[in-house]
């Protein structure tokens, strides 16, 4: 925000501007511009200073003092402010923060507000110091949020990383960071842990955000949350969740994800079931949460999110602009952004109409960043340091004959009942099981006829020996295969999940030479076929260019698509399966984790 409070100089010169005794930098001219502030379609010009709109209306003095300055002539046209993303973690786009930006901008994403707190566990204070300063110089505002909980619940799991309550003290006071991200840890604020009710005291004296995360939560504990004074969350999973948290002033993020889809479920619902409500809308906003590079360069962003809105959901297009542009600026305390008015931060976005919503230009910043679909711009990556390459060195590397569950020997006609995880598709919760397993030699054996495999959590950052197991249905992997990661939310531990001993071996092999990836292993015989995306950037984030980032990934969900006929996106599902703040049965370093119970359990009854 620092960057855009204006010296007596700036507003002096853009006040000129205004008045037609300077010239403007940038005209937009015969648009039909969308004002959220009004809800009207108005046929206006828009005059562009420094990073200012100084005049929307009547720019016919400009246009016949100044013929030189450049103009976009916007016939048959519609202006919209620029698009806010409310909530994201970019690392899940498996790209840096200036390949994001290549990828988000010429889409009509011009702000923001991330949560960097996938790199915030891996490499704590040092990687948050990395992310902002590669984040504060690109033409995409980002809005960074400290992450608050690494690890996501520690007394679950053992994190690579640590921050501490007083470590947010000056955190909180730079400028660089703008609020408290996603309270992952509810059960830590509503039974009052000491760390967390600190976290957010802190915060609020600080003057920030405090964005939330409460899947499920309802009743007095909802109360209690939002007492706390939380403000929004993306975690909701039925629209009887959903009208709660809207009466008790929560903002809803409706979220249109990779993997975790809710948008147009939810919206529906507030639709059909809100209809005497005056105004329920303007505490909805618009978030994507993850999202990968595929996605993001095939179907888009926040505009394929406001397209939903209307064509899917059916709200008018004026009211879907709205979520996507002033209520989230509201919402992040910026009313320099999501209107097109005098003085507002000048984030334009042109689009062909008010259905397709297909983005001709941006302007970012009162810059021509983008035209259709491409930059204008040419932004580099930087160089990243060692330290943040180098991030996947297990204390304890198992062989193929580790890849075992060891069942009680104490069983009843070789059959055990067992805790299993059963993922489900394009959800972040997942089922909690019990079920009869078989038992030969002590040891858990897949039967050839039950969708049953293998799930296996190792600590990659060399702070212990860990290596946990627990036993996963859903996926329906097909022949002898394995897939493994290095992106496992909020952690980052390496993961790995299968049926053959020697496919988890040979992934877990090929994910750590990469420094970090995720890959698939199917075996005939003793012939290995090997489809692998190297993420050596925190184990996390590729270097590739987005496009090739892309590529790679479709090329690995057509293969997945014929080893697993359970699950659309295994490596989505994979990663939200050791996140311990997301209900129902998840595995931590630490063991199998009951969400619900929020305690470790045994993997047998």
């Amino acid at each position: 925000m620092s960057k855009f409070i204006r010296t007596p100089q700036d507003l002096e010169r853009q006040i000129s501007a205004a008045m037609g005794d300077l010239a403007a930098d940038l005209l937009l001219i015969n648009a039909t511009v969308v004002n959220t502030l009004t809800g009207e379609q108005i046929k206006q010009d828009i005059a562009i200073k420094d990073n200012r709109i100084i005049r929307v209306g009547d720019i016919t003095d400009l246009l016949g003092k100044y013929q030189s300055v450049k103009k976009i002539d916007c016939s048959n046209n519609f202006l919209i402010p620029g698009l806010i993303d409310s909530h994201l973690h970019t690392e899940s786009t498996l790209m840096s923060p200036t390949h994001f930006t290549q990828v988000a901008l010429p889409r009509g994403t011009t702000t923001v507000a991330v949560d960097p707190h996938e790199i915030g566990n891996v490499l704590g204070i040092p990687g948050l110091e990395l992310y902002v300063e590669e984040a504060i110089t690109l033409p995409l505002e980002f809005l960074v949020e400290i992450p608050s909980c690494v690890p996501a619940a520690p007394s679950l799991e053992n994190g690579p990383n640590t921050i501490l309550a007083d470590e947010y003290i000056p955190l909180l006071a730079d400028h660089r960071f703008f609020a408290l991200a996603e309270m992952m840890n509810f059960p830590g604020v509503i039974y009052r842990d000491e760390e967390v009710i600190k976290k957010l005291a802190y915060a609020e004296k600080a003057g920030k955000v405090r964005e939330g995360h409460a899947p499920g939560l309802m009743g007095k504990k909802l109360q209690a949350y939002i007492t706390a004074g939380v403000s929004s969350c993306h975690e909701s999973f039925t629209v009887k969740e959903v009208i709660e948290k809207l009466r008790a002033g929560c903002k809803i993020q409706l979220r249109e994800g990779s993997y975790a889809r809710n948008l147009v479920e939810l919206a529906s619902g507030i639709r059909d079931q809100m209809k005497e409500a005056k105004n329920p809308w303007d505490q909805v906003i618009i978030c994507s949460d993850d999202r990968h590079a595929d996605d993001l360069l095939d179907t888009g962003h926040i505009d394929n999110s406001l397209r939903l809105l209307v064509n899917e959901v059916g709200i008018d297009p004026i009211t879907a602009i709205r979520i996507c542009t002033l209520n989230p600026a509201q919402h992040l305390l910026r009313p320099d952004l999501g209107a097109l008015a005098p003085g507002r931060i000048a984030n334009i976005v042109r689009v062909n109409n008010l259905n397709d919503f297909r983005v001709m230009d941006v302007i970012s910043q009162g810059r021509h960043v983008a035209h259709n679909h491409l930059m204008l711009e040419n932004l580099v990556q930087p160089q990243y340091p060692n330290w943040a390459l180098d991030t996947v060195k297990p204390r304890y590397v198992p062989k193929s004959e580790d890849f075992f569950i060891s069942g009680p020997a104490q069983n009843e006609n070789g059959r055990v009942k067992a805790h299993i995880i059963g993922v489900i598709d394009h959800s972040l919760m997942t089922d909690h099981f019990i079920e009869d397993v078989r038992i030969e030699d002590n040891k858990v054996v897949l039967e050839d006829n039950r969708d049953l495999a293998y799930y296996f959590l190792l600590d990659r950052h060399a702070n212990t020996s860990n290596f946990a197991k627990s036993l996963v249905k859903g996926f329906k992997f097909q022949g002898d295969v394995a897939v493994a990661s290095t992106v496992a939310h909020d952690s980052h531990q390496l993961l790995i999940t299968g049926n053959d001993q020697q496919c988890m071996e040979r992934a877990m092999k090929e994910v750590i030479s990469s420094k970090g990836g995720q890959t698939i292993v199917t075996r005939k015989n003793e012939d290995f076929e090997i489809k692998i995306l190297p993420l050596p950037y925190a184990g996390l984030m590729s270097l590739e260019s987005p496009r090739k980032i892309a590529k790679i990934m479709t090329e690995m969900k057509s293969f997945s698509k014929e080893i697993c006929t359970g699950i659309s996106e295994p490596f989505m599902a994979l990663s939200f399966m050791a996140l311990p703040v997301i209900p129902k049965l998840k595995l931590s370093d630490k063991g199998v984790v009951d969400v619900d119970q929020f305690k470790i359990i045994d993997l047998f009854e």
